[in-house]
């Protein structure tokens, strides 16, 4: 994962996401296997992907709304 822009406005729900659904506190590497390796169970990993695939068509949504009343004249 390219951790490089963390101002992203997704970067947070995708965080609290990683917490909620994993136990995953950052997605900054600690430099230590037992601090970067996390054993997960497979119903985990669906419950996070479900929530960030949802995260994905709500702000695909806004933003498809938002381009749309662009184009409006006031």
């Amino acid at each position: 994962m390219n951790c490089s822009n963390k101002t992203e406005p997704y970067w947070e729900p995708l965080l609290t996401i990683a917490y909620d659904e994993l136990g995953i506190q950052s997605f900054d590497p600690m430099g230590k296997p037992s601090a970067d390796i996390r054993m997960c169970r497979v119903e985990e990993i669906g419950r996070a992907l479900e929530r960030a695939y949802d995260l994905g068509l709500l702000v695909g949504n806004a933003v498809t709304r938002a381009e749309r009343g662009q184009g409006q004249c006031a």
